[in-house]
């Protein structure tokens, strides 16, 4: 069952970024407003999910709001940075945010590190790397807009996963769902906000014209994080987000080769097989 969630979780991550740069491609813009409409169908996603029985608790309080504030980075980091750069450079810091759980399982929670584990991260690690190079061997042209944004995204992706391992270990993997429905309430509330005031002129027509997208991405980022919540304390974080680290990477690169067309190095092609190799070590 666990390999059932890892793969949903995988393909709701993949298909978040391809709705937003399907997005961007087509508006160029609202990247405030995308962001809080697909928090707010996220939201939607775990009210019905609930079927209205929440049972709320202070000890879901502090985590929920870091979870907010993290989960306002990634979506709006994310989608500027995919309108900065292209969508395989970006989804690969993104899959590498998850580095930040993964080190917490180490560090904090005193997971235990065989062979098997560190030979997968390692060979994660230079999955990453050689994906980063171009046809030349050279790392890919970069901005400082870029770097900013990616950076943003690095640190609300990781941290959004790292307050879910914590909320679940804290509450003995009770409130799930109150849990998101208070940070992702927060989060629409922090997003709409900050819509007005750079968007709120063209807000009406990126409603109209990314209905598709915001309604896909949200949906899937409610997937998403119900799987890992579930996941969170099944599995080790340190064996769980570098699997879903690499299969996030593979499925991502392999949509933007064929999807939008665009071309991997030899180094690059060689990066997704290590990291394929790298999800089969990890669950040894």
């Amino acid at each position: 069952m666990n390999i059932i969630f890892l793969i949903g979780i995988i393909l709701g991550v993949t298909l978040q970024q391809v709705t937003r740069k399907a997005y961007y491609n087509r508006l160029s813009g609202g990247a405030y407003s995308f962001s809080a409409a697909s928090a707010f169908v996220a939201l939607l996603f775990f009210l019905i999910v609930s079927k209205g029985r929440l049972e709320f608790n202070r000890q879901v309080l502090g985590y929920a709001a870091g979870f907010a504030l993290a989960y306002s980075m990634a979506c709006v980091g994310t989608l500027l940075a995919i309108s900065a750069g292209p969508l395989s450079l970006t989804s690969l810091v993104i899959s590498y945010s998850l580095i930040i759980p993964t080190f917490y399982g180490f560090a904090v929670l005193g997971e235990p590190i065989d062979f098997f584990i560190l030979f997968g991260v390692i060979l994660l690690f230079v999955s990453l790397v050689l994906i980063h190079f171009e046809k030349n061997g050279t790392e890919k042209k970069i901005t400082l807009k870029w770097v900013i944004y990616a950076a943003v995204a690095f640190v609300g992706n990781g941290m959004c996963s790292t307050m879910q391992k914590m909320q679940q270990i804290k509450c003995n993997g009770l409130y799930k769902n109150e849990f998101m429905v208070i940070a992702l309430g927060v989060s629409v509330i922090v997003l709409t906000a900050a819509t007005l005031i750079p968007e709120r002129k063209s807000l009406s027509v990126y409603m109209k014209k990314g209905f598709v997208w915001y309604i896909s991405c949200g949906i899937a980022n409610g997937v998403v994080n119900y799987l890992t919540l579930v996941l969170s304390l099944r599995m080790p974080a340190s064996i769980m987000f570098p699997v879903i680290s690499a299969g996030g990477i593979i499925t991502t690169a392999l949509v933007s080769i064929f999807v939008y067309k665009e071309k991997l190095s030899l180094q690059q092609y060689i990066g997704l097989g290590l990291g394929t190799f790298a999800i089969v070590v990890l669950n040894i």
